[in-house]
């Protein structure tokens, strides 16, 4: 994120004060870009920040709410999976056919092959995550059943 400022930064400088802007300045947001969004997601995952919003009511109490939630996890989880087989399949691409960036000639095999790996490790999280969540609530209702 400071190398991405940093860049703009000298960028902007450049063009204003020396009327010269950074070669490749574009090319190198982007991916920089690239890494901000992809670890982002795998961070908001983690943090469990991602935006919720409730468009239904959910019946059933809390187990229609728990239902929902396992739901919620496997559809992610799925969804990312999914994501990150077909982002490996372009990056697959990209490596085979030597794919660059216009004017500075990065491969961008690696940019993609990231991608993929970003949304595999969210893969991963959004199930351990589950995973947690199910022994919780398994926990918590093994205490429920000990003080009844």
């Amino acid at each position: 994120m400071v190398s991405l400022a940093l860049l703009t930064l000298a960028d902007v400088l450049g063009r204003y004060i020396f009327n010269v802007s950074v070669m490749g300045a574009v090319e190198l947001t982007e991916i920089l870009m690239v890494g901000v969004i992809f670890c982002g997601i795998v961070f908001a995952t983690m943090a469990r920040e991602h935006i919720v919003v409730d468009l239904v009511p959910v019946p059933g109490g809390d187990r229609g709410a728990r239902v929902v939630h396992v739901a919620s996890h496997l559809l992610a989880a799925g969804i990312s999976a999914l994501l990150a087989m077909v982002s490996w399949t372009q990056a697959e691409s990209a490596a085979e056919y030597l794919d660059q960036t216009t004017l500075l000639g990065l491969p961008l095999a690696p940019v993609v092959y990231f991608m993929s790996i970003m949304l595999f490790v969210n893969t991963i999280v959004e199930l351990a995550q589950l995973r947690r969540d199910l022994n919780a609530d398994t926990a918590h209702l093994e205490q429920e059943a000990h003080n009844d």
